[in-house]
């Protein structure tokens, strides 16, 4: 599969999205910088967007991320070359049905390329169900989610790990308002492969959002993943990302 095909595919789903956009579709774009540790060691630029539609029924969620990064590399000879150091792409789409109610069933389905991590493609399937544990409209949100996941890998390197695996996974959510303009978003993601329990992925994401004007939002934001089992010796288990962004709510 050709990269740049998806991501423009992508691209065009957003751009149908807005022409066609009502009154409840709303659209993000977003511009920032990134420091990264573990496997990729830099500061990248990163761009992001999402259209999202919410009512009592459904609640339907398209977005991408991408992360980007190079430096100037002198050969022996005397000539430059740009080198990239670090090119992610991820994206998804999730479908809530009844997201209002205690009880809400969900699907997703995400992509992954970062072949600095191991991954030219990895593809991956989600069914669930979340628990709204408690809730104050406007105010507060805590919620827990179980899933399965079906994961499709296709690895840079040769690897003993399986190229199809089966998950079950787990995700605590807070939503909390701290002050009129400030609100503190997170959320931990756990793993195990039913394959091998040995086989576990955390992934943790912490966000404060600052809203600047109506739409207009500054965000800091904070991720850790840890995998247990990274295809070869050539890659770390853990990755960092530290982000600063503004981003633009139409």
């Amino acid at each position: 599969m050709d990269i740049r095909k998806f991501f423009l595919f992508i691209l065009l789903i957003f751009s149908v999205l807005i022409i066609k956009a009502q009154d409840s579709w709303h659209f993000n774009v977003g511009l920032g910088a990134s420091l990264n540790t573990g496997n990729v060691n830099n500061i990248n630029v990163s761009h992001d967007a999402a259209v999202d539609r919410n009512d009592s029924l459904i609640a339907l969620d398209f977005h991408y991320k991408l992360l980007y990064s190079s430096l100037i590399n002198k050969t022996a000879f005397g000539h430059a070359n740009w080198e990239t150091t670090n090119f992610e792409v991820n994206g998804g789409v999730k479908a809530d049905l009844y997201q209002y109610d205690k009880y809400s069933p969900f699907l997703a389905c995400e992509m992954l390329t970062n072949r600095f991590k191991g991954y030219d493609l990895k593809l991956s399937g989600l069914i669930g169900m979340k628990f709204r544990i408690y809730t104050v409209p406007s105010f507060c949100d805590y919620s827990i989610s179980g899933a399965f996941v079906y994961d499709w890998n296709d690895f840079t390197d040769e690897t003993h790990l399986p190229n199809n695996n089966y998950r079950v996974s787990i995700r605590p959510k807070i939503i909390q308002k701290l002050t009129d303009n400030l609100t503190l978003r997170h959320m931990t993601f756990y793993q195990p492969s039913v394959l091998d329990w040995s086989d576990y992925i955390i992934s943790s994401n912490t966000v404060l959002q600052t809203q600047i004007t109506r739409k207009v939002f500054l965000d800091f934001s904070f991720t850790y993943e840890y995998r247990s089992y990274v295809p070869s010796e050539n890659y770390k288990k853990h990755d960092i990302l530290s982000e600063v962004s503004i981003r633009f709510k139409v």
